[in-house]
C-alpha cells in the first residue's frame, strides 16, 4: 500500500509541475517585461493561442514582502476572445522603496511566469 501511495504522489507532483500545465492548450506567452523609471512602474507581456476562444490574460506588478502571497500593486486583465493578447500595466506604490516584480498568466491555469526583482523607490 505504501509504495502504491508513494507511485500515486509521486505522479500527482510531476503532473502539477509538468510544463503542459503552464498555459491553456495551444497558448504560449513571451517573458513579461518590468521597467521603471523615475519611480513609475510598467509590466507587460504578450500571449498567443491556436484557437479562437474567449480568455483571460493578466500581468501584474508585485511587491516582494517576504509573504505569501506578495501583494499586488497594480494588474490589467486582456479579457478577449481571439488568439492574441496582450497586458500591460503601469504604477507607482506611494513613494515606497522595495523589490518589484511583474507576473503574467493566463488566469485559467494556475502557473505563471515572473521577471527577475528589482529594489525600486517609488514615485
Amino acid at each position: 500500500m505504501a509504495a502504491v501511495m508513494t507511485v500515486v504522489l509521486g505522479l500527482s507532483t510531476i503532473a502539477v509541475a509538468s510544463p503542459a500545465q503552464a498555459n491553456p492548450q495551444g497558448c504560449t506567452q513571451g517573458d513579461p517585461v518590468f521597467g521603471y523609471s523615475s519611480g513609475y512602474m510598467t509590466a507587460w507581456n504578450d500571449g498567443f493561442c491556436q484557437t479562437s476562444v474567449t480568455r483571460t490574460f493578466r500581468v501584474e506588478i508585485k511587491r516582494d514582502a517576504s509573504l505569501s502571497p506578495d501583494p499586488v500593486v497594480s494588474s490589467y486583465d486582456d479579457y478577449y476572445t481571439g488568439t492574441y493578447y496582450y497586458a500591460e500595466t503601469s504604477s507607482c506604490d506611494g513613494g515606497r522603496t522595495a523589490n518589484y516584480y511583474g507576473r503574467s498568466f493566463f488566469t485559467s491555469h494556475p502557473t505563471y511566469r515572473d521577471t527577475s526583482h528589482y529594489k525600486v523607490t517609488t514615485c
